[in-house]
């Protein structure tokens, strides 16, 4: 898939942007504070539905005015798409070829983003793994993103209801409902979740030997608040969930918490058996971060025989040489890619990769 037209109205210090980035690989320069994210951010948004900057859609309006509008004009194999997000305050409309859109308006995120940020995938808390592992690796699965927002639901109301009956407002025979739903919904997502990474794994096993010259060995487990395996059927996952909910139904009461279920699970990169985030060398942990990125360029070429768009947000030259040459040897002539990055100098591509060239001055481009 690629970029063919990128219109920008009004969206953050742009107030009125179009440009034509080239086929392959884009390099946005300039000083901080420019505007090189915040084009990386509209293309991010009209792909996936939502911002990876801001959960206030307010703060993507420039300041000066009512409404922002992107326009991107995307080709694919089989046919050109454009998508529309108008933006207002309290308001997100999202139109694919005129129709209205909602999560991701493509059906998959359409691109992969690598920002220094990602290291929180190894360094960070459980809650920046179970991130990546909603957003980047269950979208995979079509029916990945409704499960999770029943379950979500769900998990409001059931933490809701666990108050009030330690309060003495509900009885506690009411949660047996609930539990069904938190069981059937939760089931599936730690069921889904260990069937992508069981498809994911050999990939990433394969790409982190040759990013290291085959010495080390990394292997992803999924640590789960339930006694599970990869092994287990969704029928299996369902029915201990359950057995073991009834097992800590009155430790749940006194906390007004749930206690167990995809919400508290976990990840977990080993090194040569080590834990990454414990054990692992800043080169090790970015190398990870790298070969999860690569990965997903992969597994979205092998779902949909489509290439993503690959977004790098300054991130470049934190990758030494080796590395970079790495990731560039496996997007080259194949990925749209669009790089920030305050010197150009700082990105080390050999001279018969096909590049264009920007600078970005204060929310205006030149090519």
């Amino acid at each position: 898939m690629f970029l063919k037209r990128l219109e920008l109205t009004n969206f953050r210090n742009y107030l009125r942007q179009d440009i034509e980035p080239g086929l392959l690989f884009n390099i946005l320069t300039g000083k901080n504070a420019q505007g090189k994210t915040n084009i990386l951010e509209s293309i991010y948004l009209c792909c996936t539905g939502r911002s990876f900057r801001t959960l206030k859609e307010k703060e993507l309006i420039n300041w000066e005015s009512e409404f922002s509008l992107i326009r991107c004009l995307l080709e694919t194999s089989r046919r050109e798409i454009e998508l529309k997000a108008l933006l207002k305050p309290g308001q997100k409309k999202i139109k694919v070829n005129g129709a209205l859109a909602r999560g991701y308006p493509l059906g998959w995120p359409g691109v992969v983003l690598f920002t220094p940020d990602d290291m929180v995938i190894i360094k960070g808390s459980p809650q920046e793994r179970r991130r990546f592992l909603d957003s980047e690796i269950g979208p995979f699965n079509p029916q990945y993103g409704y499960y999770l927002n029943r379950y979500q639901r769900v998990l409001v109301q059931r933490n809701n209801l666990l108050r009030e009956v330690r309060e003495k407002k509900s009885k506690n025979d009411l949660l047996q409902a609930w539990n069904e739903q938190y069981c059937h919904y939760g089931s599936k997502i730690i069921f889904i979740r260990l069937a992508l990474l069981k498809k994911a794994n050999p990939i990433i096993r394969k790409l982190y030997r040759e990013l290291t010259g085959d010495s080390e060995e990394i292997d992803i487990r999924y640590h789960s608040s339930v006694k599970i395996d990869y092994s287990f059927s969704e029928h299996e996952i369902f029915t201990r969930l359950t057995a073991e909910l009834a097992s800590i139904k009155k430790e749940e009461i006194e906390r007004a918490q749930s206690l167990i279920g995809p919400h508290r699970d976990d990840l977990v990169f080993l090194i040569n058996g080590n834990d990454a985030k414990v054990y692992g060398s800043q080169g090790q942990q970015r190398t990870i971060v790298l070969t999860l990125k690569i990965a997903q360029i992969q597994m979205w070429n092998n779902e949909l025989s489509e290439y993503p768009i690959l977004l790098l947000d300054d991130v470049l030259f934190e990758l030494d040489s080796l590395r970079q040459k790495a990731l560039f040897s496996r997007v080259k002539d194949k990925v749209q890619t669009f790089v920030t990055s305050t010197e150009a100098e700082n990105i080390n591509i050999s001279g018969d990769f096909y590049k264009k060239l920007y600078t970005v001055k204060r929310g205006n481009i030149l090519s």
